[in-house]
């Protein structure tokens, strides 16, 4: 499989996670003295408030870009398996609501939107829940939100497809999208979903039945991994193994 890694993108996305962290908390000890004059305990709040929010968000940032394995480095070890055919693409720069992954293959085009929540999670008719661990999740210790993954991939495929149609290029029409739940202690429930949902080591096999009909040809294919490698400090296209070398290291 062939990696593009939008390296300048991660980077920039690490450092505003530190400065909203930073300044959160100066919001929270900027609070407590102006809670202790009357005429400012309006004001003291709104600080409290700002900043807590700001140190909860920038915290959550930082455990997705500053964590080891990120998402990005899971999705690449479930799928370095996969051949040449297949290129998968970080971090894309697209206007509007951008994926974060993009698995791009003879059939057409793979959105992969990612979750590293863990527990039960339950879908039905693309209608999201956690099972448990509510009271956690008041204090952020349930782990990274889940959101709605289907109604953040359908935004996202349809940032794709308008991206591709604004470059005149081939692929629109052959979107489809994969919701991964990369963290290996989550237990799905799966009872009725648009799309395909599936935990990290059931990626590659998703992957597969996806079929390997030629859709998309090798020049198509280049065109559309070179307009979604723009940006600066992109790494790749590059091949990597087909097996991890770090697990061959510790067989050894």
């Amino acid at each position: 499989m062939r990696l593009v890694v939008h390296r300048g993108f991660m980077r920039q996305r690490r450092r505003t996670a530190r400065l909203m962290v930073l300044t959160g908390l100066l919001g929270l000890f900027a609070s407590f003295p102006l809670t202790l004059q009357t005429q400012l305990i309006v004001l003291a709040y709104a600080v409290l408030i700002v900043g807590f929010i700001l140190f909860n968000t920038g915290m959550q940032q930082l455990a997705k870009w500053g964590r080891s394995p990120r998402p990005d480095e899971i999705l690449d070890q479930h799928l370095r398996r996969l051949n040449d055919r297949y290129t998968l693409i970080h971090y894309p720069q697209i206007p509007g609501f951008a994926p974060e992954h993009v698995l791009v293959y003879p059939g057409g085009l793979v959105v992969l939107t990612t979750r590293l929540v863990f527990g039960g999670v339950r879908v039905e008719n693309n209608r999201w829940r956690r099972l448990g661990r509510r009271w956690l999740a008041l204090f952020n210790l349930a782990g990274p939100p889940l959101g709605n993954p289907t109604l953040e991939n359908q935004r996202q495929q349809e940032a794709l497809k308008q991206f591709l149609e604004s470059r005149q290029l081939p692929g629109a029409d052959l979107i489809d999208g994969m919701i991964v739940f990369v963290h290996p202690q989550v237990q799905l429930e799966v009872i009725s979903s648009d799309l395909t949902v599936v935990r990290g080591d059931e990626l590659l096999a998703a992957v597969r039945d996806l079929g390997t009909e030629a859709l998309l040809h090798n020049k198509q294919r280049e065109e559309i991994i070179a307009a979604l490698s723009e940006g600066e400090e992109v790494e790749g296209p590059i091949s990597i193994p087909s097996r991890d070398p770090n697990a061959r290291r510790a067989e050894v």
